[in-house]
């Protein structure tokens, strides 16, 4: 069966229509989620006063940055910067497992009933967690290293959390599973998810147009929402392309 971007596209629209209500509840969700882990851990109040302040943006390099810290300040920075990214981890994780589930519910992938509808997003978890643990590391050293392979990266591990979520093997072979397809189907993988890196990127600019005149905390929140609901239209868009690849 051949696989078009334009029934994806329809499938993925037709979806997210019927079950938008449902998407925005799950990302709203989520940002409360990651709200309430900010506040849970907070850095240091001199951490926090640089942060605020942009002095990461006016230095002159982050390492000149570094170097004029002492071991106290290095230490809660490092500190702080390792809670930042197991929040995003953990936020990362539970949408991304959320829409997953949904999507298999309402296909009827899942038993007709809360005690299993819960027991499969609970199991999902650990696992989606170390996967994504490990795709953020490679994307990110693609995009230290050379900026284009951290790209193409970005384009052909996302479908990763799909093949997990079928159990077609474990978390190192779903991620050559999804290098492997994507990049055979580049053609396809490659719109939606360039989608929803520039789709990302331009409500960012969006959003934080509006920071000088909008409280700062109502911006950011509503940002996180609306990155959160594209995100979930990239997640539909993969596994609707996987459904109809493993039944092909």
């Amino acid at each position: 069966m051949r696989i078009t971007v334009r029934e994806l596209y329809h499938d993925t629209y037709y979806f997210f229509s019927k079950q938008i209500k449902m998407i925005i509840f799950i990302s709203i969700s989520v940002t409360f989620l990651n709200i309430f882990l900010e506040m849970l851990f907070q850095p240091d109040m001199h951490i926090s006063s640089i942060i605020e302040n942009n002095h990461f943006i006016n230095a002159n390099s982050l390492l000149e940055l570094i170097n004029n810290m002492n071991i106290y300040e290095k230490h809660q920075l490092l500190k702080y910067s390792i809670v930042k990214i197991m929040i995003f981890l953990a936020s990362k994780t539970i949408l991304t497992s959320s829409i997953i589930t949904l999507i298999l519910f309402l296909s009827n992938m899942i038993k007709d009933s809360i005690i299993s509808l819960i027991y499969s997003f609970l199991s999902f978890l650990p696992s989606l967690f170390m996967l994504n643990f490990l795709t953020v590391i490679i994307i990110q050293l693609g995009l230290m290293l050379f900026v284009v392979p951290g790209v193409l990266l970005s384009i052909i591990l996302p479908l990763s959390p799909i093949i997990l979520s079928f159990k077609h093997g474990g978390l190192i072979s779903s991620i050559r599973t999804s290098m492997y397809l994507s990049w055979k189907h580049i053609k396809i993988i490659g719109p939606g998810v360039l989608f929803w890196i520039f789709g990302k990127f331009f409500i960012t600019i969006l959003f934080l147009s509006y920071m000088h005149v909008m409280n700062k905390n109502i911006i950011l929140f509503m940002l996180n929402i609306s990155i959160n609901i594209i995100f979930s239209i990239l997640i539909i868009y993969l596994f609707r392309f996987y459904m109809i690849f493993i039944r092909s």
